[in-house]
């Protein structure tokens, strides 16, 4: 029997010949990923319709509180009308953002695809305008070139709280009258020249977060209510009791008589328990068969 290998050699005789080593799992280090930068996106705090409903039934309380405050000082009257204003322009903010953020949603996709096509009209009209050779091609290429940038900047800072307006709309859309104006030999919405002043000037975001110019309701419309006055009860006139017992004047008075509950008398409450006792003892002889002790 041939005696065991050394732990040495039995190492030596498993290395692997290095043109085999990429075989071997795990022999290669991976690299290590590169950690990313990841910035958490910054969300706008939506108003949701309760908060909305909330302010709602402030503002209803107010003012009933105002419309019944008949004896209240006129530091509380003040108060209450102060705080009435607040709740109104609180809910006419809640009611602008809530319109906002529909919006957004409603039109996203619509802008979305408008921009990205009028980026690439843009991006044509610009190779269009290296390779120009006359002086004409350029100053038309020049035209057309302001016309796709006030497009693209309409599909970016076109005012989120209003509806938008599409820039290339369908054939059925088109007939629409008052719905649009002739720009350079094509149509465009009202808001594009609004757009294009706003490129001037530069006030694109303050034309883009602008509220919109649609009236809010602050409550319901609801019916007048009619407060009768309310009667007061005649005096009762006075009755003259000289001479008469107790019975006599709360009748002549027109008091109501009540009864009194009456405390339990003990002395009764005896006489049940040593009748109901002498009834058991009166069954108890009744069925008594006759035992041995029985005479």
């Amino acid at each position: 029997m041939s005696p065991k290998r050394k732990y040495q050699e039995l190492e030596a005789a498993e290395v692997i010949h290095p043109s085999r080593q990429f075989l071997v799992p795990g022999s290669i280090p991976k690299p290590a990923k590169k950690p990313r930068k990841y910035e958490p996106p910054v969300y706008r705090k939506q108003v949701h319709a309760s908060s909305v409903n909330a302010i709602k039934k402030r503002i209803r309380d107010v003012s009933r509180k105002l419309e019944r405050a008949d004896n209240a000082s006129a530091e509380k009257k003040l108060e209450d009308e102060r705080a009435l204003t607040a709740y109104k322009q609180e809910l006419a903010d809640a009611e602008a953002e809530k319109t906002r953020q529909k919006m957004i949603t409603k039109y996203h996709m619509v802008r979305f695809f408008e921009r990205k096509k009028a980026s690439r009209q843009l991006k044509k009209l610009r190779r269009q305008l290296l390779t120009a050779g006359s002086t004409e091609e350029v100053e038309s290429l020049k035209a057309q070139m302001h016309i796709v940038e006030v497009d693209l900047n309409y599909t970016q800072y076109h005012p989120l709280s209003e509806t938008y307006v599409s820039l290339y709309p369908t054939a059925d859309s088109q007939e629409k009258e008052g719905e649009s104006m002739k720009v350079g030999k094509m149509l465009k919405p009202p808001v594009w020249a609004e757009v294009e002043r706003a490129m001037e000037e530069g006030t694109l975001d303050r034309l883009r977060n602008r509220k919109s110019n649609a009236p809010v309701q602050f409550t319901k419309p609801g019916k007048p209510v009619d407060r009768k006055p309310t009667k007061a009860k005649p005096e009762a006139t006075p009755v003259d009791t000289t001479g008469l017992n107790r019975r006599e004047r709360r009748k002549a008075l027109g008091v109501q008589g009540f009864r009194r509950k009456s405390k339990p008398d003990p002395t009764k409450k005896q006489d049940t328990e040593s009748s109901h006792a002498d009834g058991l003892d009166a069954d108890q002889d009744d069925r008594s068969d006759g035992g041995f002790f029985e005479l």
